[in-house]
C-alpha cells in the first residue's frame, strides 16, 4: 500500500511538474520579437507612414500603412517571430514600389511596442485593422482588392483573418499546419500538440473553410519550418490553390530567390 502511495505522489509529481513547464512555456517561452524601434524612412519608405488605432479590446495598436497606386490591392501582412516591422516591411518593399498598398500589424510586445503578446491579440489587432483600413488610409479598399500576406507565423494571423474577413486572396510564406510542431522540436520532443492548451497557432484549423485563392512559397532548405508541414497544410485546405518550393531558400530568404515576383504575379492574378 505504502508503495503505491508512493507511485501514485510521483505521477502527480510529474503531471504537475509537465504542467508548470507547459504554462511557463506559453507565458514566456513563445515570443521572441525583436524590439527593435524604426521609422519607414529607415528603410527607404517615402509614402508609409505609423498609424495607431483602436483594437477590440481597447487596446492602442499601430501598423505601417501605404495607399496603393491607383487600383492596385493593398497587402494586410503579418510578420515572423523573431523579427521587428521594420526590417519585415522592407522585405516586401518591392510591392509597394511596385504601386501596392501596405498594411502591416506591429505586434503587441514587438519592435519596442508594449502589450502583451497573446495569439488572441494578434487576431483582434488584425481584424480592427482590417476593418478601419479605409479609414487610415483615408481611401476605400474593397475586400477584392485586398490581399492577406503571413510569414511564419504571421501565417497564423493571417489566415485567421481570411477565416473572419473577406479578402482577394493569402499567401502563405514558410507557413506551418501547427506551430505546436516546432514547440516540440525546440523542446527536444515533449508533445507540445497534446499538451498546449493556447498560443497554439493552428492554421490547418483556421482554414478549413476558407475557399479563397491561395499561395504558398516555402524553401526547400528551411531547418526552421520543415517543408513538409507546410505540404502537409496545404493538401489539407480547400479551394483554389498553389505550392511554389524554391531549391535554394531557407527560412527568411525567400525573397531573395524570387518569392517577391510570385507574390506580384499570384496579386496580378487577383486583379484581372
Amino acid at each position: 500500500m505504502l508503495l503505491l502511495k508512493v507511485l501514485i505522489a510521483l505521477v502527480l509529481l510529474a503531471v504537475a511538474g509537465l504542467f508548470a513547464i507547459v504554462w511557463a512555456f506559453q507565458n514566456w517561452g513563445i515570443y521572441k520579437f525583436d524590439q527593435t524601434r524604426a521609422e519607414p524612412a529607415q528603410f527607404g519608405f517615402t509614402t508609409v507612414r505609423v498609424v495607431h488605432f483602436r483594437s477590440e479590446d481597447g487596446f492602442e495598436a499601430s501598423a505601417w500603412i501605404a495607399p496603393p497606386r491607383d487600383d492596385r490591392p493593398v497587402l494586410l501582412a503579418f510578420h515572423g517571430n523573431f523579427a521587428s516591422v521594420g526590417a519585415s516591411a522592407a522585405r516586401l518593399k518591392p510591392l509597394v514600389d511596385r504601386g501596392c498598398g501596405l498594411a502591416m500589424l506591429v505586434y503587441r510586445g514587438s519592435s519596442g511596442e508594449g502589450g502583451e503578446p497573446l495569439e488572441v491579440a494578434f487576431a483582434r489587432d488584425a481584424r480592427a485593422l482590417y476593418d478601419q483600413l479605409d479609414t487610415l488610409l483615408g481611401t476605400t479598399i474593397p475586400a477584392n482588392r485586398r490581399v492577406l500576406h503571413g510569414f511564419s507565423l504571421g501565417s497564423s494571423v493571417a489566415s485567421g483573418l481570411a477565416a473572419d474577413r473577406p479578402a482577394a486572396g493569402l499567401v502563405l510564406e514558410a507557413s506551418f499546419d501547427r506551430c505546436c510542431r516546432w514547440y516540440s522540436k525546440r523542446l527536444r520532443g515533449l508533445p507540445m500538440c497534446a499538451l498546449m492548451w493556447r498560443e497554439r497557432h493552428d492554421v490547418i484549423d483556421k482554414l478549413a473553410g476558407v475557399a479563397i485563392p491561395k499561395l504558398f512559397l516555402h524553401g526547400e532548405l528551411d531547418d526552421t519550418i520543415a517543408i513538409a508541414w507546410a505540404h502537409f497544410l496545404y493538401d489539407a485546405v480547400p479551394g483554389e490553390k498553389r505550392f511554389v518550393s524554391f531549391p535554394k531558400g531557407g527560412h527568411s530568404d525567400l525573397h531573395e530567390h524570387g518569392a517577391i515576383d510570385e507574390v506580384a504575379k499570384f496579386v496580378d492574378s487577383l486583379h484581372r
